[in-house]
């Protein structure tokens, strides 16, 4: 059985014939190698001088102490056997006993040498490499660095427990106070140190105990709180760290994840900001510093209708309407309301603007608190007959539709005018709307107004337009237009020019038509009478005596003299369009130097100036001024006056177009066969003549028609 063999460098044994240690990977030698030989022994040398014999070192092992045996004669000294212990320097050595005796082995015991040498020490075994330190360590080197480790671990763990044995632990979540405010889904949170100093509502708080003991003013309370501090004293310093501040803010405060529009049960996660050495130089050290707090306590509340109970009112006529100021009241006696826009003039389907004001400083209104004290545009929310209401705003506009309105009638403002005029066709003058016609309550409420543009005269045919300016008062008399006035509140109408405005007196004219001025012509032949009796002269005829009366006229003849332009409708609205001549056989009765009386006719020609028929039929002339010419006879009248026109022309009313002088001739004949018998006719005359002084008043109508036409004149 071969002995098993081992690494001469890292002492692992090896496996027969392995030519690499399997523990360090050294090579190894090989097993094969002869052995080497053992040396010589040399020759025996003379034995030294007896020495003293050193007392054995100690040793692991206890070592025989040999036997001192006489030796005899010096022989050379025998070479150590290998693996023998070499002789003791400078000791005694034992040579052989004198005699030739040498002892035996003794059995089971040491067998001494020679008596001048130590018995040889057995050889050494080789070492088990298995059983060295650093197969040990090998073997133990998890248990010995987890070993080394618990033992760094264990002393660190002393300085760190030595350490932290020596500061005040706190929970962070213990020195903050959280208050919950406003409604349920749109509440706030706010965080603050736990301490009245900091509290935000500082002023209305009160020490009850509810703050932190860490911030207690009380020597007892503050330090069983700061357990670490010694005294009173060093529990005040720890106390002023926590509460320290820069630029007035504590230093030591919480961030919150979320602090508005905030519900009960929601989750709000905190962390704690401070200065951890700051706090640790006051021998404090904060624990607990994130955590989670749920949000309470916020308020159930309703939300409050500002308009609730509120409808406004409508009185009056439509498009006349106002609101009832009596109907604007709600609910709640705290809520105001006031017309914002629109409320008079007012008509159905027209819209007004109402708002709504909510007073909060109404006695019946408790806890009365803003949803946002930074921003009082959210709401608020208070207490009300037992019950919390949410209120948006405490203004609010709204816009109401306007019913309810009394219908107004419809009239036509436009239907029963009729228009002053003067002049007339071609020449009518238009002056002024006459309402005289209407129903009161449109004469009353509408103005009227003639928009001629630039037109002086119109004829038949011709259009002007009326405006009317419709005013509010039409309304409240319950009647509104057909038209819808514009912005400016008038309202038009285009009106034509028809025949019943009358007509200036034309060549067209018929003798019937004259009967128009009957009247007129009456006037002035009674003023005639009146301006020529007594009168001895008339017109440049002697007429042998005095005038006694002017007994009749006999109209001869009416001539109508057209001015330039007429036809032409050029003539200016003031100047003389034409002329009317009316030809009368006057009769008279002359009382001569004697007394005694005779009759007389004469022929006058009455000028009348722009003679026409009105609207209603009579006669009027744009002038009252009439001039009169005489003449003994007829031709010698025509003559001197219808005659001698240049800027016109002459017709005969029902006659030719222009007078033939042969009429007039023959006229004048017949006038005087006329002379002989108005002789007869003195008492017709005389009567006629009772008639004219009745007719004094005429005078006065004279008078009269001098106002008239100076009127005409400032048109």
């Amino acid at each position: 059985m071969s002995n098993p063999k081992f690494c001469p460098k890292c002492g692992s044994p090896l496996a027969e014939n392995a030519k690499f240690c399997g523990g360090c990977g050294s090579p190894v030698a090989s097993a094969e190698a002869p052995a080497a030989e053992p040396a010589a022994q040399p020759a025996p040398q003379p034995a030294p001088a007896p020495q003293p014999i050193p007392e054995p070192e100690a040793s692991a092992e206890p070592q025989p102490i040999p036997e001192i045996i006489p030796q005899p004669a010096p022989q050379p000294a025998p070479q150590p056997a290998p693996n023998q212990q070499a002789p003791m320097q400078g000791g005694y050595q034992p040579g052989p006993i004198p005699g030739g005796y040498q002892p035996g082995p003794v059995p089971g015991g040491y067998q001494p040498g020679p008596y001048n040498q130590m018995p040889p020490m057995p050889p050494k075994p080789p070492k088990d490499p298995n059983k060295t330190f650093g197969a040990f360590v090998k073997r133990r080197k998890v248990p010995i660095i987890i070993g080394c480790l618990a033992a760094v671990l264990i002393a660190a763990g002393l300085i760190v427990f030595f350490q932290l044995t020596k500061y005040q632990k706190i929970d962070a979540q213990e020195l903050f106070a959280f208050r919950f405010k406003g409604l349920n889904g749109s509440g706030r949170a706010v965080s603050y140190l736990n301490c009245r100093q900091a509290d935000p509502e500082f002023y209305y708080a009160e020490d009850d105990g509810s703050y932190s003991d860490y911030f207690s003013n009380d020597s007892t309370t503050l330090t069983k709180a700061f357990s670490k501090a010694s005294n009173y004293e060093e529990a005040m310093q720890m106390r002023s760290a926590l509460m320290s501040r820069t630029n007035g803010v504590y230093d030591l405060k919480v961030t919150m994840s979320k602090s508005t529009e905030l519900s009960n049960g929601d989750k709000i996660s905190c962390k704690v900001e401070y200065n951890e050495d700051k706090l640790k130089d006051s021998l404090i050290k904060l624990e607990n510093t994130e955590f989670e707090i749920e949000v309470t306590g916020l308020v159930e509340g309703e939300d409050f209708d500002l308009w609730a109970g509120f409808e406004p009112k409508f009185t009056g006529m439509d498009e006349k309407g106002e609101l009832d100021y009596d109907s604007m009241t709600g609910s709640y006696p705290f809520v105001k309301f006031y017309l914002s826009d629109g409320g008079y003039e007012l008509k159905n389907g027209d819209t007004v603007t109402i708002q709504a004001s909510f007073r909060s400083y109404d006695d019946e209104i408790k806890d009365f608190n803003y949803i946002d004290e930074a921003d009082e545009s959210k709401g608020a929310y208070f207490t009300y007959d037992g019950k919390t209401y949410i209120l948006a705003h405490t203004e609010e506009e709204k816009q109401f539709t306007v019913s309810g309105l009394s219908e107004a009638e419809k009239v036509d403002i436009f239907e029963g005018l009729k228009f002053d005029a003067s002049g007339a066709d071609p020449y009518l003058r238009l002056n002024r709307v006459n309402t005289d016609g209407l129903d009161e309550r449109v004469r009353n409420s509408v103005s009227y107004y003639l928009d001629l543009g630039d037109k002086k005269s119109f004829k038949s045919g011709d259009k002007f337009t009326v405006k009317a300016y419709v005013s509010s008062s039409l309304l409240s008399a319950g009647c509104k237009p057909t038209d819808t006035p514009d912005e400016n509140g008038y309202c038009y109408k285009e009106f034509t020019v028809d025949d019943s405005y009358g007509h200036y007196i034309t060549d067209k004219s018929e003798p019937g038509e004259m009967k128009a001025f009957e009247e007129k012509f009456g006037e002035f032949t009674t003023k005639f009478q009146n301006d020529y009796t007594g009168k001895e002269y008339l017109g440049g005829i002697k007429l042998g005596g005095k005038i006694k009366s002017i007994d009749s006229f006999d109209v001869e003849k009416d001539y109508i003299v057209l001015n330039n332009g007429f036809q032409e409708g050029t003539i200016g609205v003031y100047d003389t369009k034409s002329s009317l001549y009316r030809f009368y056989k006057v009769g008279m009765t002359i009382t001569d130097e004697d007394g005694k009386d005779s009759k007389k006719n004469i022929y006058a020609a009455f000028k009348f100036s722009s003679p026409y028929v009105d609207a209603e039929g009579v006669g009027q002339l744009e002038s009252n001024f009439v001039s009169i010419s005489v003449a003994e006879k007829a031709s010698e009248l025509k003559k001197a006056t219808v005659d001698k026109v240049t800027e016109g022309k002459v017709y005969e009313i029902g006659g030719s177009a222009a007078a033939k002088p042969d009429d007039s001739s023959k006229k004048d004949d017949d006038s005087s066969k006329k002379d002989d018998e108005s002789s007869d006719k003195d008492d017709t005359s005389s009567e006629k003549a009772d008639d004219s002084s009745k007719k004094d008043d005429s005078s006065k109508k004279d008078d009269s028609s001098k106002k008239d036409d100076s009127s005409e004149k400032d048109d």
